[in-house]
């Protein structure tokens, strides 16, 4: 299985989704797979009954992997429901009800905002629109495979290996003062090896591959968005450089480069990091395939390029899931 930048994502409200035809082998047919939950076209007007592929499961232990919608507020949580993708989070359609499954936890678990999650517990088939849901687990088990590389303290990496820190200063200043030119504190860098660190945003897949690494952190509708005079334009070595899309910040070493030419800004930036590799070498945060065994599954999260990803603003939730229609607008 990988995750992915769901098609037809806006730049602003970016979707990841668990991509189950990735890769994926039928090992256990007790790990639930939505494109599987999906069969089962609920209408609570006909009571249409469930595939029998489907009910024949209903009973078991079982796991899934998918991304956790709050059901109540705060850090830790022992009600949610599991989806397939991130598609509440940002104003797209609420999904249907074969497009998730409510679970219900003995202990509460940390909320993962968009890191996928694997939850192992005992499914069961049990219509009940009016509680908001047709699928349901009671949880035994919910962690979260998003272990990615550990942050790491820039300033004090880049120190021990004898390199230096770029400061956003010498950009926001140039800001202020374009007319004249590009500032000798700027194009003293052209060349150095450098580590930049900041919030990362704007991936993309096209050749050659490129992401901002921006001073101040912007999710597609808060903060502040990037620019030339607050990012810095990083050019990764290969595309296993760069982090997981549910990770904000970023640490990366390279050759900086200063752009001089105005007209290539916008292809270039003013100062982008060529060969850039995550973290600082000898010192950690270096980003890392990583495998994690489930029952029968090898979850491979795959370094993937896509634009600005959602940043949901949480508040309190009804203990039950309520009705969620296809064609309603998410109030998050």
């Amino acid at each position: 299985m990988v995750v992915r930048a769901a098609e037809g994502s806006s730049a602003a409200h970016n979707t990841i989704v668990i991509d189950e035809t990735s890769g994926a082998k039928d090992r256990d047919e007790t790990f639930l797979r939505f494109s599987l939950l999906e069969g089962w076209r609920f209408d609570a007007q006909t009571k249409t009954p469930c595939p029998a592929e489907i009910q024949a499961l209903s009973g078991k232990d079982a796991s899934c992997i998918g991304f956790m919608y709050p059901l109540e507020g705060g850090t830790k949580l022992k009600t949610f429901c599991l989806l397939r993708s991130t598609q509440t989070c940002c104003y797209g359609p609420r999904p249907q009800y074969n497009q998730y499954v409510f679970v219900e936890m003995p202990e509460a678990v940390k909320f993962e905002r968009l890191t996928p999650v694997l939850v192992r517990g005992k499914f069961i088939v049990d219509a009940q629109p009016d509680q908001g849901f047709i699928y349901r687990m009671e949880g035994v088990e919910a962690r979260a495979l998003g272990q990615d590389a550990p942050d790491i303290d820039p300033t004090q990496a880049a120190g021990k290996a004898g390199l230096a820190q770029f400061d956003f200063k010498a950009l926001a200043d140039f800001e202020k003062n374009k007319s004249a030119g590009i500032s000798d504190a700027l194009t003293s860098l052209d060349g150095k090896q450098m580590v930049v660190s900041g919030f990362v945003t704007n991936r993309t897949k096209d050749a050659p591959l490129n992401l901002l690494v921006s001073a101040e952190a912007w999710d597609g509708v808060k903060g502040t968005p990037p620019n030339f005079f607050n990012s810095v334009m990083a050019f990764p070595k290969d595309a296993n450089q760069i982090p997981p899309i549910w990770k904000q910040k970023g640490v990366f070493t390279g050759t900086l480069k200063i752009e001089r030419d105005k007209a290539q800004w916008k292809k270039n930036g003013i100062v982008s990091l060529r060969d850039a590799v995550a973290g600082v070498p000898g010192q950690g945060g270096e980003v890392k395939l990583v495998q994690d065994q489930g029952p029968g599954l090898t979850l491979v999260e795959e370094f993937l390029i896509a634009v600005f990803f959602c940043m949901a603003t949480l508040g309190p939730r009804r203990a039950k899931p309520e009705r969620l229609d296809s064609d309603e607008q998410s109030s998050l």
